[in-house]
């Protein structure tokens, strides 16, 4: 007899599948969990042992029912652990149509507004990083505009006249010039271009989010009779987005504000310096060569470092000092390097530097490491401050877990397609 797999086995190998997810996870985040773990890959081994048998004879359904709430029960606990640890890939990031771009700015924004606005709800951490010596975040327009109102859509509507004009010109000293006007009025309502460009040593996409929060204040004042579309304006202030990389920098804000609220509730007196790090390949651990194999010899290249020593050093510590990481996998790839054989997803580095009691700061670095969320605290800068007895001064260099290689589709998405299949009847013979 011809051997067919019907609905309700095919419900079982698909949570075969992706009890190996929760399995690789696991391995993955929570390594220190090592009798977790063992309990996940046991039941994973006896789920396969039981498909094997029971599956091909397909003679006993109770035991088919049994594993299929089995499998649900490991479905809602995979969900659960993704929606943790935040490496859930939305739907608008699977496509580029016009709907999915628009929603990632719109997120963007809200990470943004979220940050300003927890700056100033904050009981005990000060963000001055947020302030003129670092990401300089405008909160209001310049004094000469608040005072003048009207001046500040007369000059929106000569920089859209320069602008039209730069679009046909072709002499090149008069566009010059024109340039140099557009810069000028720009810096009039509050808008200092070279600055802004200044504030890529935070990170490459610090101009945008600097830009992005100019354009919050000026579109709040825009008058109803302004023809001018949103998008328009935006481009006058030469927004430019990165929709290919919003992910990443959405996940690289959405855990700084994260991280900020932890460090408020550990009373950190103040986060001093933010630097939104490049983005990471992660490497798992070098597989061990085969018993009898000849040992692979070792590149000529500089002594190895910690998981993320390589863009730790870019990310503007103290010149001269010496850090320490625990050790790991991770580097910075470059762009004629082929993919790492044992990719295991994207990181999204930040460094924090902030002040605090020591008590206050072992805390929150403790919490840190152990919430549940994959941020991975590589290394560390521990200094005492002069004059200040018992408070720290810390660098510290974390990562931020944006994909995980397998979890990146939209999850809802497989769930829905299973129920749909559910749904179907069974063929004949199934």
């Amino acid at each position: 007899m011809k051997f067919r797999m019907g609905n309700r086995e095919k419900k079982v190998f698909g949570g075969i599948i992706t009890i190996l997810l929760i399995a690789g996870l696991h391995l993955l985040v929570f390594s220190r969990k090592a009798k977790e773990f063992t309990r996940i890959l046991e039941d994973f081994n006896k789920s396969k042992s039981d498909y094997e048998t029971v599956v091909k004879q397909a003679k006993n359904p109770s035991e088919v029912v049994k594993l299929e709430k089995e499998n649900e029960q490991f479905k809602t606990e995979f969900k659960k652990l993704v929606k943790q640890l935040n490496i859930h890939l939305p739907g608008y990031y699977l496509d580029g149509n016009e709907d999915s771009i628009r929603q990632r700015r719109e997120e963007l924004i809200i990470n943004i507004e979220k940050l300003i606005t927890m700056a100033q709800d904050l009981k005990n951490t000060k963000l001055s990083f947020l302030e003129e010596k670092g990401w300089n975040i405008p909160l209001e327009l310049p004094e000469d505009i608040q005072k003048r109102p009207e001046r500040l859509w007369d000059v929106i509507s000569q920089i859209n006249g320069i602008n039209q004009i730069l679009e046909v010109i072709d002499n090149p000293t008069v566009k010059q010039q024109k340039i140099v006007q557009y810069g000028e009025l720009l810096k009039e309502i509050g808008m200092d271009e070279p600055k802004i460009d200044s504030l890529k040593k935070f990170g490459r996409y610090l101009p945008l989010i600097n830009r992005l929060c100019h354009y919050r204040l000026i579109i709040k004042e825009k008058p109803k009779d302004i023809k001018m579309t949103d998008q328009e304006i935006k481009n006058l202030l030469r927004i430019e987005y990165p929709d290919d990389n919003l992910f990443k920098l959405n996940r690289q804000l959405y855990s700084l504000n994260d991280l900020i609220k932890l460090a408020d509730e550990n009373k950190i007196e103040e986060i001093t310096e933010v630097t939104l790090n490049d983005f990471v390949e992660i490497k798992g651990p070098p597989k061990k060569p085969e018993e009898g194999a000849e040992p692979t010899p070792a590149p000529q290249e500089a002594p190895p470092m910690g998981m993320f020593d390589e863009f730790a050093m870019m990310g503007g510590g103290p010149e001269g000092m010496a850090f320490g990481g625990r050790g790991g996998y991770a580097r910075k790839q470059k762009k004629a390097d082929k993919p790492p054989e044992n990719f295991l997803g994207h990181g999204t580095p930040i460094l924090l530097h902030f002040t605090g009691s020591n008590l206050n700061t072992t805390n929150f670095l403790y919490a840190m490491s152990h919430i549940p969320r994959t941020y991975e605290l590589d290394s560390l800068i521990i200094s005492t401050i002069k004059d200040r007895e018992g408070v720290e001064d810390v660098y510290a260099w974390i990562n931020v877990i944006a994909l995980v290689d397998g979890v990146i589709v939209d999850l809802d998405s497989i769930w829905k397609e299973e129920e749909k299949k559910s749904d179907t009847k069974p063929t004949p013979g199934g």
